[in-house]
């Protein structure tokens, strides 16, 4: 049974999430990947892929600008592979996907991942948001089914006009065999550092909040001494060094190979995701966070957009958005728990993504959807 996933571009690392379905159902379906520009910089990917833009010698950003010039060889491929079902990944740069489903009269489903739903939330002033608005109606015309990464996107996909009666809930799932807990052996060298590590992972930008977090942790030292590790680039890495420079507990490592940030969340002693409202735009779900629990992480998170359905009830602590005295708090009295209370956090976060998160239980899900909408 043959399943077409397509996006507009491919980059692993990071998107692992486009093809970790895939790589786990690959003996009940047979999937190829078809995007316009593909960089892949991981071995282990095993499911096939397509792109259709040249110069693979070029750095990737560049590839992108020529991604409408390849979009009809992009739908003529996948019509090729006459697909039992099309899966979309974001409703912007839909049209090569809508195009093959319609020509082969194969069904759609499109999963939505939070920036799309901001587009179609915004005015179309100008012609790549006008051409954005187009594929997403496109979208809520043709797909037979809409999938929605939380309750909280699928509430906000509904409010800016996507059907109620296409949209269900897909959680995106985590890979409990690859994100796990140290065992005892390795957990009693894994830290190397005597201090509590506070770890951050993602984009050093203002809706992933990373400067609450720094203002936090500097407060916090005063009365707990920590390491503040910061995982990541953005636009605020060069203020974070000036700050690491007058405050040497905040630890820069960039970015990190897949099994390098594992390794990471695996020795931590908790993660910090103060994800929040920036340009109108909240985080829809928020991986990272599944991915510390699964490891034996607890987590500390702002209550903003989809984040609440990440964390479980025993696994950290849930901060009023942009509450930055109450995030230091809740990232102390973690610190301070005692060791029996500390353990048993541990073990109900990996418990939570065991039983709600699981790639496994989001796996079998997704089959449930392809052959619902293969049978329609």
């Amino acid at each position: 049974m043959r399943v077409a996933l397509t996006k507009s571009s491919l980059l692993i690392p990071p998107t692992y999430f486009a093809v970790a379905h895939a790589q786990k159902m690959r003996s009940d379906f047979d999937f190829r990947f078809f995007t316009m520009a593909a960089e892949i910089r991981d071995s282990g990917i095993s499911v096939p892929i397509e792109d259709f833009v040249p110069f693979r010698d070029k750095p990737f950003a560049s590839r992108e600008r020529f991604l409408p010039l390849v979009m009809p060889a992009m739908s003529r491929s996948i019509r090729r592979f006459d697909p039992f079902v099309i899966h979309q990944h974001f409703a912007t740069w839909s049209w090569p996907a809508v195009r093959a489903a319609r020509a082969g009269h194969a069904p759609l489903i499109t999963t939505l991942h939070g920036s799309d739903v901001v587009m179609a939330e915004s005015q179309a002033n100008t012609a790549m948001a006008k051409w954005h608005h187009h594929n997403i109606n496109l979208v809520q015309k043709h797909s037979s089914k809409i999938l929605a990464v939380s309750e909280y996107l699928a509430s906000q996909a509904i409010r800016n006009g996507f059907s109620s009666r296409k949209i269900a809930v897909h959680y995106q799932g985590i890979d409990t065999d690859v994100f796990r807990p140290l065992d005892p052996m390795q957990e009693s060298s894994g830290n190397s550092s005597s201090r509590p590590i506070v770890l951050f992972v993602g984009a050093l930008n203002d809706q992933k909040g990373i400067l609450h977090l720094a203002r936090a942790s500097t407060d916090l030292f005063r009365y707990i001494e920590h390491d503040l590790v910061v995982v990541g680039q953005g636009v605020h890495q060069e203020e974070l060094r000036h700050m690491s420079q007058t405050h040497p507990h905040i630890k820069m490592l960039g970015q990190l190979s897949r099994a390098e940030v594992l390794k990471q969340l695996q020795t931590a002693t908790l993660l910090v995701a103060p994800s929040r409202l920036h340009n109108g735009a909240r985080e829809a779900a928020g991986l990272v966070l599944l991915e510390a629990q699964a490891s034996g992480t607890p987590v500390v998170a702002y209550r903003s957009g989809g984040t609440p359905e990440m964390v479980g009830p025993d696994s950290g602590r849930l901060v009023t958005e942009d509450d930055v005295e109450g995030l230091g708090n809740s990232i102390r009295s973690i610190l301070e728990l005692d060791s029996a209370s500390y353990s048993a956090m541990k073990i109900s976060a990996r418990e939570y993504v065991l039983s709600q998160r699981s790639l496994r239980r989001s796996v079998e899900e997704l089959s449930e959807h392809y052959l619902e909408v293969g049978k329609s």
